[in-house]
């Protein structure tokens, strides 16, 4: 397999003198003939924290059950495209899962491609529904971002857990799509269905 990348839009939220701050993080997703493993990129002064990392792991193991691709072949390269980023949470779930699948699988991501949401260890691929405040809080920046570098672009498609809370009536450059796993967000950005068989969580 040739290497592969793409650039994948993070939303994130921090707090910040106790006051929640959303925006947005670009970062390089690539893959590259190797054994399964993750690369993250520090230089730049980023960093990765190991519930990060372990995180990405679970994913791939999600990978693993549901799609016949070459996981085992291939390593993951993350890099942030500024700097001093700590990516540390895991609402880069979903973003993260698609795009992965779509370069094993030599799929295009749409452009833009924007979505978020966290899959617990505990639930195995379901997508945890957002709280209202910080869904609210990321799909606002998303509205700005398309306004401001896709204004032509009509409403975009962009894709969250499904039972999470939200107020659709100031979005309106977006088109919000909830989907309730990751293998359903990979259908229905990609279409890719699952092809290899696994356990069934969090199917519906």
């Amino acid at each position: 397999m040739l290497p592969a990348s793409t650039q994948l839009l993070l939303f994130t939220q921090a707090d910040v003198g106790g006051h929640a701050l959303f925006r947005v993080v670009p970062v390089e997703v690539s893959v590259r003939p190797g054994q399964g493993r993750l690369w993250t990129d520090v230089s730049r002064g980023n960093a990765f924290t190991p519930a990060w990392q372990d995180h990405a792991r679970h994913l791939l193991a999600v990978g693993r059950a549901h799609y016949a691709l070459p996981w085992e072949q291939t390593d993951l390269h993350i890099s942030p495209r500024g700097r001093n980023v700590t990516l540390d949470g895991r609402s880069a779930s979903l973003p993260l899962f698609v795009a992965w699948v779509a370069l094993l699988s030599g799929l295009p991501l749409p452009s833009p491609f924007l979505g978020t949401g966290v899959a617990l260890e505990a639930h195995g691929e379901r997508l945890a529904p957002a709280p209202r405040e910080f869904l609210q809080g990321k799909l606002g920046v998303a509205q700005s971002y398309v306004t401001q570098v896709f204004p032509r672009a009509g409403r975009v498609a962009v894709f969250v857990p499904e039972g999470s809370g939200f107020d659709p009536e100031p979005l309106t450059a977006l088109d919000v799509r909830p989907v309730p796993t990751l293998t359903k967000a990979v259908d229905a950005v990609l279409g890719v269905k699952r092809r290899a068989s696994g356990s069934g969580d969090g199917e519906g």
